[in-house]
């Protein structure tokens, strides 16, 4: 457990005076088991599991999801999207900051502690350096010593696996654009364009560097989120906090000694021994703190060998903390509500975007001038500029028809498009009613354009014919 015996009956071995730095320490974390260890790997293999493992699932005869950037086009299992379906990537990134919003109006930088790849990948570099350096106090003593051949095979074999982790995650993210097998053949024949290179070498040197080397620096420093996320949060926001009232005033848990006047925390600094961030909880909420909770399980083990209540360090609010009374209902606050309420229309429109995408994208655009013409014949004639795309994966022949008024008629009646996948196509659609037939200076109509061999392929737009003024 990395005790040491000494007149205090528990007192933490691998405790290093660590707080906040610039940089000129090396924070070894402690790593043991908890709750919240064990929903940090479980949020990895719910988030980042997809991640590695998408590639590799096949829908029909491709990949399941693909993006094409030649081609322009993304494939998501069954879902073609093109670039016309941008908006939708829109909504989706709305999506995600808001949901970031309410996370951290919530719960503080609960997001930075499960969710951001800087504190995921961290912890697991952090993870590998524990399997081959050994326990925190053992990291720092082989940091200290002099080279020999076991310290060159232990940080040879530590580096060459942070590579290796760091090169997958490059690879993988190369296989959602250039496919899954020909990533990683791309690799090891080392035939990658220089497109593929730029990329692995950006996301190897990043993740390399940013989480072993530099880890808690990027969140201390770097990360602007640190600095904004305070105006997020207000007194009700559930964080990691240490509670003052019953910890306080500290000491020494002494060997047949009660000590009078002493509050729970028994000054063991085992919660700082386990900050990946390296600070110390009980001295209040600090920009170093990224909410994963992970000193909460430090805690709680120790209050179970001492047979004392849970929970002396846990997620709560400053009201709590301060006046020791729990609300209840903090998730019913005006703040919360609207960024949940922005999430869940995203998601919503989301949704319905995707289910609504139609195989054939038209725009449609009325001649501003003239808005309309007394055409020889008597006839009016409106002028449109038509935009339309084939969005399926085959070939295509399409009609295009106008309707809604009587007489109408049109250029595009004995018309037949031929589209190949992906091909957009431009046309100028004169339409005309006999004069006599048009008794309002707005009617409307409507444009229909439909394939010939897939009904489900079709398109409407609604529109109106402008004529003189009655």
């Amino acid at each position: 457990m990395g005790e040491k015996q000494s007149d205090d009956i528990y007192e933490h071995a691998d405790y290093l005076n660590c707080d906040v730095n610039a940089g000129e320490n090396t924070v070894h974390a402690r790593h043991m088991p908890g709750r919240f260890r064990n929903i940090k790997w479980l949020t990895f293999l719910a988030i980042y599991g997809p991640f590695f493992l998408l590639p590799y699932f096949q829908w029909g005869e491709r990949q399941a999801v693909l993006f094409q950037i030649p081609q322009q086009k993304f494939y998501f299992f069954g879902l073609v999207m093109w670039p016309q379906d941008l908006w939708i990537l829109a909504l989706i990134l709305l999506f995600c900051f808001v949901l970031l919003f309410a996370m951290t109006a919530i719960s503080g930088r609960i997001f930075c502690g499960f969710v951001c790849p800087q504190s995921v990948w961290t912890d697991i570099l952090t993870w590998i350096e524990f399997k081959v350096e050994g326990k925190a106090g053992e990291r720092v003593k082989l940091d200290a010593a002099p080279w020999g051949p076991a310290k060159i095979r232990k940080k040879v074999t530590k580096h060459a696996l942070w590579l290796a982790f760091c090169a997958a995650t490059g690879i993988s993210f190369i296989a959602y654009f250039s496919g899954a097998s020909d990533a990683w053949t791309g690799f090891f024949t080392l035939n990658y364009n220089v497109a593929e290179w730029v990329t692995l070498i950006i996301i190897v040197v990043l993740f390399y560097v940013n989480t072993g080397f530099v880890r808690e620096q990027v969140c201390n420093w770097i990360c602007p989120y640190a600095r904004i996320q305070g105006v997020m949060t207000d007194d009700n926001t559930i964080i990691t906090t240490y509670d003052e009232l019953r910890g306080e005033t500290r000491g020494r848990l002494k060997r047949g000694k009660v000590v009078e006047g002493n509050g729970d925390c028994i000054d063991c600094n085992i919660c700082v021994s386990v900050c990946p961030t390296g600070v110390d909880i009980r001295k209040g909420q600090q920009i170093g703190c990224i909410n994963c909770g992970l000193c909460i399980d430090a805690c709680d083990s120790v209050m179970d060998r001492i047979k004392l209540p849970k929970g002396l360090i846990r997620f709560m609010s400053h009201n709590e903390a301060t006046k020791g009374k729990s609300d209840k209902h903090y998730l019913l606050r005006a703040r919360p509500l609207f960024y949940l309420f922005v999430t869940a229309g995203s998601l919503i429109a989301i949704i319905t975007g995707l289910i609504m995408t139609s195989p054939v994208a038209m725009n449609v655009h009325h001649e501003r001038s003239p808005l309309f013409t007394i055409m020889s014949d008597r006839t009016i004639q409106n002028v449109f500029h038509l935009d339309f795309m084939n969005k399926t994966e085959q070939t295509a022949d399409f009609t295009l028809s106008v309707s809604g008024l009587e007489g109408i008629s049109s250029n595009a009646e004995e018309t037949v498009f031929h589209l190949k996948s992906g091909e957009l196509k431009k046309f100028t659609l004169r339409v005309r009613i006999p004069r006599k037939l048009v008794t309002q200076e707005q009617q409307p109509i409507r444009l229909e354009l439909k394939s010939t061999t897939n009904p489900e392929a079709s398109a409407k737009y609604e529109s109106v014919f402008i004529g003189p003024r009655q």
